[in-house]
């Protein structure tokens, strides 16, 4: 048997807890000297350390001090002084020149907001204290290594740092305050705007970043403390085109040195990239003049003024080119002003010469006392060593040759004593000192070590040499070699043939030195050997090597690696049948393509944040120019993406390989990375997932590229050995199984959830007086708009009185023109639209004796939360971010005439008359108020059915306060009591999310934060909430339940005994397994269970016998309660996203309780929803549409037959409409869509640019459309129930009202006749119609079916005055529609004045099956085209503006906009998007419906799939994109930063290409925003803004071509 590495992780666990004390040394601070009574000198050494802290998981900072003994020459004695201490919240520190002083930047926590400090203190005291965060003259000061600088003044009185620049005060369009006493003054009139008022409509304005690490860093400010009197300035004359740092004062202190970086067209990542254009600039105090010290083309940092304050030493870089690269060092005198050259790169690296400059920074502290020489520390091939530099000759001098080889650092040196650290791979870091010789003879330094590390035993390392064979050889840049460092275990059962896991560091520009490393130790001391890999273009070796790699990425460099294994392989006594790769970014873009280029090599692959796919990630790193130099392409910031240059990209991508990968790989991903973004590693992860490869995927929340955390650098690591002990053992047979679960190191500190006392939800308490009824605690404030009741005369008066009655608060002052003035603002008008609410739901329930019903509504009232609350006298104030309202309504069926009395004074009812002897009369409405007022539902959930027998209603409501601040769900019922409601059970203890069974209500049940109620979303595919037929339990769907952590108790110590546990615990290091999830809006959803609740025995369990391969929703009891009728939908290879998809694999399933046996009942493969269960229990209606295509489509109603399990098509698919009606597009059927007589259906579906009730006869398979010919353009049917219909209606002109009809016998239902219960006033002066636009025949249409004829919808404002200015809005989807229904949003535009054209293209729904069919592969051709068509025809027609003219689009609407504005630049004078959609293969590895990119365009799509270079050519010609170097038109970008469906890193492309083009563009970032930017705040907010757009830029229209 082959010896074995440690069998037991438990001891893995052990020795990364022993190495990773080990602390790294970071600064070095030497005080001044002290003469000694004696004649002898010491100072004082502070250093700095930081460790990890695996129990609270953070690195902590400790400090230590030393005292050195010296004479000038040489140490005498150096020591410790006392022990080491932590520090704590300190953020920056810095030493006085003279070292009487320090100054310390620190952080201080607490619960309302953190606050800096800066601190100033002498030898034994803190003399000033000053709060920077109150004095509110700059935002955070930054405390990083890139822009971050605390430096003094030569005087010692100010202080200089960098800060974030002090952004103007913002607030929303709908912010309101209290009037204020008018004490204004004859000045005050004059200016009459404060100038601190805050910007309206700014608070979600775009601002770029630094990038990787620096993503709080925008705009650097310089900032000096004058410490005397505590006062803060923001020095002034920076160029505004430069962000400044690394700053320190001038020799005088009349002005300020820095670096200052170019921040224009755009930024890009700073952080290890020392090539982006920067310069050295000196701004003059006192005149505010700045002057440009260096060469403004070039890339220069780390500037250094010399002791005798007369010259400045700096690094210089060329500007773009290789992130690293070789630096020179350069000069400036001060007082002669000249620059020159020092040190020049060095282009081939000659053994025992200087190697050149490839530090990321000089030492704060590098200049030798004569301010001649200089000292720096540099890699040397696979070493790193410490060089003086004579800049006076450019000679360098190695003060580490005659040291051990290794990793020397220079920390600093002051007065010649000269501090640094010293590491290998064996050996943490030590503290060394020395004195730096005098000139000539630096070669003689002694280094003396101040704090020693005891070596690591078991370790033995060496450094190798290769030599490409002349196969290999770069044709440029011949003759180049390479280094590799071996660790291997001298000591243990597997020294003698270790496994060996290889790893080539990222960059690729960086190299691995020769230091301490933690993760190669730990792998060493388990028992594996470990090969660090610096294949040519690594740093260390010279210029011509760093130029060697770009152009050559994925091919030379994975040669190297595969040449270094091999070598070793051969060389060294090494188990070659174990060989396992690790790597992380571009180290991860290596170990993709050797286990692709060389599968049979590698048994086992890790890697972290990998570059899989370079031509997707140009769009969404920090760094895109990295992707094209690194490919050997030209990157220029204003450059269109290039088809020829994707395809290089992609050529050169370990994607291309993913066919070829046997191997099992681990990915670990971090959540926050902006440098390599986690979509490269879920494209790859999908792609193994697909082929059958092992694979797995650690996902963490809060880190970033580095994965530094110490919780995910501790976790990762247990991962990685986990993942190479089980596949290297599985590839020989002989490592001994691991029987403990893998252990993180993580605090383990996580207890049962402690909830308080179980109590009735708020909301729920019992009201006052006899009734029973639940209380509601506020009040919709309906009330405060119009009522127009359907038959009694005072609805007009009434609407006369409302505010929608002053038509000229509208803007109708000059009809025609865009709207101006207070009386019209933007957020006014939309406010006073959006506040109608939108009935969402309604639920028919017997209300007392005889045939009364109740009708309970709700209803979604945006209320924007920055708005001032509108006050209800029964409820007082109303102050929520978004209200969800119900209402009762009371339906009696009475003789003719009579009347019911009301419930009380102030109520109203709805009734029902029926003629004697049980004839039933036709539904006349009643001057009855509501049965109660409408309230405000506190945590009301989604869905809120009756039982069967409506003796009952279930309801899920959201209870916050736990101890660990978690939502909890309750499930309560409802029943009725002499004509009152009162709960009656079950009783409160009744917490689902509690009881361990299954996880917490999947994202359709939104919690309350912070005691705002939010408006509950529209439930999502997979939800439901069903009574059983014996009204005994409830059927739901939650999310099924993870493994908890397992509590602490005796038994967890190894191989101990516990007591079984019916729940599974979640194994250790489990917790951030990456869970897949179904995409947009479904961010939370991920394995649906079934569960049922027991009312009476108020218990829940969880459904088995569900297939695995598919996750189940919308479920519902089948007819005899045995059973489960539900929608499975496949999740396998793995989940795409199901929001606004109809064309997902799924089918209709049964599952029998008792036996847990699962039936398939519909036809396979299709995609299927909305199972509907008719009253008798004999059929089944259901949705049936075609799997893949178009993602929204015409579907088929099909019908089971209970009973022989036979079905039949009701309804197919229209192909080409010839009569009425043209097919079924609806997303679902109503929960309640079967008439009494279990035969009839009824549903609402778009029928062209409307959307219509349609009666289906299931029997006879005919349709009646109900509602044809009505002036209403938009019916939703809400519920029916006892052949009691109700609908809401809307149009475009007018908001949506409440209405309710009876559906006639058999053969009348054209007789039948709506009623209003809730009525809404029209807009006025609104008009809107339907425009018939006919395609030509030839020319852009390729075939004779795609003629046919399409629709828009126009809408003109109120006003006689013509022409208007139009604003121009195609759909989404692309297969969506425009139908005729009432939108806040487009209403408000025409009260502002402009008319608005909603144009549905061939493609949208409604129009039958062909039409949808006629756009495949046809997309920004046919669609931009009838967009076009529309227009020119309502310009022919109506009288508009063709001089003023905009485009307002989302999603797809959006990239036909884009096309629009490349196609005709001159014609539009404005453009606001939504999340538009620019560039096709960009999303391929961003969107959660990658199969959209391909169908969109008639190419084939698979799982299996990946992007090949003619599909990235193809998408790249259809894509906005490459035309919009012909855009001219100002661009409003609005996006939702949790858009999953389209990246926001399209729109933010977007907007540098125009930026860097000089197009007027500007972008909207909503950190909450999904796809659809809906909640009630963002909606307003980008309605204000896109409204402010259009009034800014059509006022002085342009003169079309």
């Amino acid at each position: 048997m082959e010896p074995v590495v440690l069998p037991s992780l438990e001891e893995v666990a052990g020795l990364y807890r022993e190495l990773s004390q080990h602390p790294g040394l970071s600064t070095a601070c030497l005080g001044p000297d002290v003469t000694t009574q004696y004649g002898g000198k010491y100072c004082s050494l502070y250093t700095e350390w930081s460790q990890r802290d695996l129990a609270r998981a953070e690195t902590i900072k400790s400090c230590r001090q030393y005292l050195i003994f010296h004479d000038g020459t040489s140490i005498v004695y150096a020591g410790p002084a006392g022990t080491c201490c932590e520090i704590k919240d300190e953020l920056l520190s810095c030493e006085s020149p003279s070292g009487a002083l320090k100054a310390v930047l620190r952080k201080a926590v607490s619960k309302e907001k953190d606050k800096q400090f800066l601190e100033v203190w002498d030898q034994n005291r803190k003399v000033k204290s000053i709060d920077l965060t109150a004095l509110d003259k700059h935002g955070s000061i930054y405390d990083d290594d890139q822009f971050g600088c605390l430096a003094w003044s030569h005087s010692e009185t100010h202080l200089l740092y960098v800060a974030e620049k002090k952004r103007p005060k913002a607030e929303s369009f709908f912010q309101s305050k209290a009037p204020e006493l008018d004490c204004s003054t004859d000045e005050d009139l004059e200016h009459p705007e404060k100038p601190d008022a805050p910007l309206k409509g700014e608070q979600f304005v775009y601002r770029e970043d630094w990038g990787e690490t620096l993503s709080t860093c925008s705009v650097p400010v310089l900032c000096v403390l004058d410490i005397e009197g505590s006062s803060v300035s923001v020095l002034e004359g920076v160029p505004e085109h430069v962000s400044p740092g690394q700053a320190f004062w001038s020799p005088e202190d009349t002005g300020v040195v820095f670096v200052g970086w170019w921040h224009e067209p755009f930024r890009l990542g700073l952080q290890h990239c020392t090539n982006r254009r920067s310069a050295l600039f000196y701004v003059d105090l006192t005149g505010g003049d700045c002057e440009l010290l260096s060469d403004d083309t070039r890339a220069v940092w780390s500037p250094r003024l010399s002791p005798d304050r007369c010259r400045i030493a700096y690094l210089e870089n060329s500007a773009l080119g290789p992130h690293q690269q070789c630096s020179r060092l350069l000069m400036y005198d001060w007082y002669t002003e000249q620059t020159r050259t020092v040190l020049e790169a060095v282009p081939r690296q000659a053994w025992g010469s200087f190697p050149g400059i490839y530090c990321s920074a000089l030492p704060e502290l590098c200049w030798a006392a004569d301010s001649r020489r200089l000292v720096l520390d540099t890699a040397q091939r696979s070493q790193q060593d410490v060089f003086v530099v004579d800049t006076q000759t450019g000679a360098t001098t190695s003060l580490t040759a005659g040291a051990p080889q290794g990793c020397w650092s220079v920390l600093t040196i002051d007065r010649d004593l000269l501090v640094a650290k010293f590491s290998t791979p064996s050996c943490p870091p030590t503290l060394r000192v020395a004195v730096l010789p005098s000139a000539g003879q630096e070669a003689q330094v002694q280094w003396v070590c101040l704090q020693d590390a005891p070596p690591v035993p078991s370790i033995s390392w060496s450094i190798r040499t290769l030599q490409p064979p002349p196969e290999q050889e770069n044709p440029q840049y011949g003759g180049l070699d390479f280094d590799a460092i071996l660790l291997r275990p001298s000591e243990g059962p597997t020294a003698q043939k270790p496994p060996l896991v290889v790893v080539p560091h990222g960059g690729p520009h960086t190299v691995f030195s020769a230091g301490w490393m933690l993760y190669p130790a730990v792998l060493c001391r388990v028992g594996f050997a470990v090969l660090l890999v610096n294949y040519r273009g690594s740093l260390g070796f010279g210029q011509d090597s760093v130029n060697s790699l770009p152009g050559n990425v994925g091919t030379q460099d994975v040669r190297d690696v595969q040449l270094c294994v091999e070598r070793v392989l051969q060389e060294e006594l090494l188990d070659s049948s174990r060989v396992a790769l690790v790597g992380g970014s571009h180290g991860g873009f290596l170990a993709c393509h050797l286990i692709g280029q060389f599968p049979n090599t590698y048994h086992a692959c890790v890697v972290r944040n990998p570059v899989v796919n370079i031509a997707s990630m140009a769009t969404t790193t920090d760094i895109p120019d990295w992707c094209l130099t690194e490919t050997g392409l030209p990157y220029v910031p204003a450059a269109l993406p290039d088809p020829a240059q994707w395809a290089e990209m992609l050529q050169k991508s370990p994607i291309r390989y993913v066919d070829r990968v046997r191997t099992p790989v681990l990915l670990m991903l971090g959540e926050d990375d902006l440098r390599v973004p986690p979509k490269q590693g879920l494209e790859y992860y999908r792609a193994l997932k697909v082929r059958g490869v092992p694979t797995r995927l650690l996902w963490y929340p809060g880190n970033n590229h580095a994965l530094a955390g110490v919780e995910a650098e501790a976790d990762g690591f247990m991962n990685i050995v986990q993942w190479l002990l089980e596949h290297l053992r599985s590839a020989l047979g002989l490592f001994v199984m691991v029987l403990q679960p893998p252990v993180t190191l993580q605090r383990m500190e996580m207890s049962r959830c402690q909830l308080p006392a179980p109590r009735s939800p708020p909301g729920c308490a019992q009201g006052s007086g006899s009734g029973t009824a639940p209380s509601r605690a506020a009040c919709t404030c309906l009330g405060t708009l119009p009522r127009c009741g359907a038959a009694d005369g005072g609805g007009a008066a009434r609407q006369r009185s409302g505010p929608m009655a002053l038509g000229r608060r509208w803007g109708t002052e000059s009809p025609g023109e865009p709207a101006e003035g207070p009386q019209s603002h933007p957020g006014s008008c939309y406010w006073e639209l959006s506040r109608f609410p939108a009935i969402t739901r309604a639920a028919l329930g017997a209300a007392g004796g005889g045939q009364a019903f109740l009708l309970y509504t709700g209803a979604d009232v945006p209320v924007p939360q920055s708005a001032a609350s509108p006050t209800c006298a029964a409820s007082g104030s109303c102050g929520s971010a978004g209200t969800t309202a119900c209402s009762v309504w009371v339906a009696a069926s009475l003789p003719a005439g009579q009347r019911s009395a009301p419930r009380s004074a102030t109520s109203r009812a709805c009734s029902w008359a029926s003629g004697r002897g049980g004839a039933a009369m036709p539904l006349a409405a009643a001057s009855l108020p509501p049965a109660g007022f409408s309230a405000r539902t506190r945590r009301r959930g989604s869905a809120a059915p009756c039982s069967p027998a409506a003796r009952c209603r279930a309801t899920r409501c959201w209870r916050c306060g736990t101890e660990v601040g978690a939502a909890t769900a309750w499930t309560q019922r409802w029943g009725s009591t002499a004509g009152s409601t009162q709960r009656v059970g079950p009783p409160p203890e009744i917490l689902p999310g509690c009881r361990g069974q299954h996880g917490w209500w999947p994202c359709w049940l939104r919690p309350c934060h912070a005691g705002l109620w939010h408006p509950v979303p529209t439930p999502g595919p997979f939800a439901c909430l069903a009574w059983s037929h014996s009204e005994t339990r409830l059927l739901y769907v939650a999310e099924r339940s993870q493994p908890r952590p397992p509590k602490p108790s005796p038994w967890l110590v190894p191989g101990a005994a516990g007591p079984a546990e019916e729940e599974e615990e979640e194994k250790e290091g489990k917790q951030f397994v990456y869970r897949e999830d179904w995409g947009e809006a479904l961010s939370s959803c991920s394995v649906p269970v079934l569960c049922v609740l027991d009312i009476e025995g108020s218990s829940v369990s969880v459904l088995e016998g569900i297939p695995e391969h598919v996750s189940p929703g919308q479920a519902l009891w089948s007819p005899d309660d045995t059973g489960v009728v539900f929608v499975g939908w496949w999740h396998e290879p793995f989940r795409l996203g199901l929001s606004a998809c109809s064309n997902r694999r799924s089918g209709i399933f049964h599952l029998e309780v008792a036996s847990r046996r699962c039936e398939l009942l519909s036809a396979q493969p299709r995609a299927t929803c909305s199972p509907r269960l008719s009253p008798d229990g004999r059929r089944l209606l259901y949705l049936e549409g075609a799997v893949g295509g178009p993602h929204r489509q015409c579907l088929q109603l099909r019908m089971l037959t209970w009973q022989t399990r036979q079905t039949v098509t009701v309804l197919d698919v229209v192909q080409e409409p010839t009569g009425a009606f043209t097919g079924i597009y609806a997303a679902e059927l109503p929960l309640r869509c079967w008439a009494a007589d279990s035969r009839r259906a009824v549903l609402g579906t778009p029928q062209r640019s409307r959307t219509d009730l349609l009666l289906v006869d299931t029997e006879a398979a005919t349709v009646t459309n109900l509602t044809a010919g009505s002036p209403e353009g938009c019916w939703e049917l809400l519920t029916i129930q006892w052949d009691l219909l109700v609908a809401t209606c809307s149009a475009p002109h007018r908001p949506p009202r409440l209405v309710v009809a009876e559906l006639p016998p058999l053969g009348q239902e054209l007789s039948l006749r709506w009623v209003t219960v809730e009525d809404a006033p029209t807009v006025p002066g609104i008009t809107w119609k339907t425009l018939m636009v006919q395609p030509p025949c030839g020319g852009q249409s390729p075939a004779p079916r795609s003629t046919q004829p399409f629709e828009a919808l126009l809408l003109s404002p109120p006003g006689s005055k013509a022409p208007h200015p139009l604003v121009v809005c195609p759909h989404g989807g692309p297969h969506a529609v425009f139908d005729a229904r009432w939108r806040p949003s487009m209403a408000a535009l025409c009260c502002l004045g402009f008319a608005v054209l909603l144009v549905n293209y061939r493609g949208s729904l409604g129009f039958g099956q062909a039409s949808i069919e006629s756009l495949l592969s046809r997309v920004g051709e046919q669609d931009v085209a009838d967009t076009q068509l529309a227009v020119e025809q309502a310009l022919h027609s109506e009288p508009l503006d063709s001089r003023r003219l905009a485009l307002l689009a989302g999603s797809h609407g959006a990239f036909i906009a884009l096309h629009l504005l490349a196609r005709e630049p001159k014609r539009y004078q404005a453009c606001a998007l939504r999340n538009p959609v620019s560039n096709l293969p960009a999303l391929l590895g961003t969107s959660d419906i990658p199969d959209w990119r391909y169908v969109s365009l008639g190419l084939p799509y698979s799982f299996e799939r990946v992007p090949r270079a003619e599909d990235v050519a193809t998408m790249l010609q259809h894509s906005p994109i490459a035309q919009a170097h012909r855009v001219r038109t100002p661009v409003l970008l609005c996006v939702g930063a949790r858009d999953r469906r389209v990246s926001p890193t399209q729109a933010l492309e977007l907007y540098r290409v125009l930026r860097a083009r000089g197009v007027p563009a500007r972008l909207l970032w909503y950190p909450e925003g999904g796809h659809a930017l809906a909640g009630t705040e963002t909606e307003a907010d980008v309605f204000g803004n896109c409204a402010r757009w259009f009034l800014q830029h059509l006022r002085q229209p342009r003169h079309s071509p």
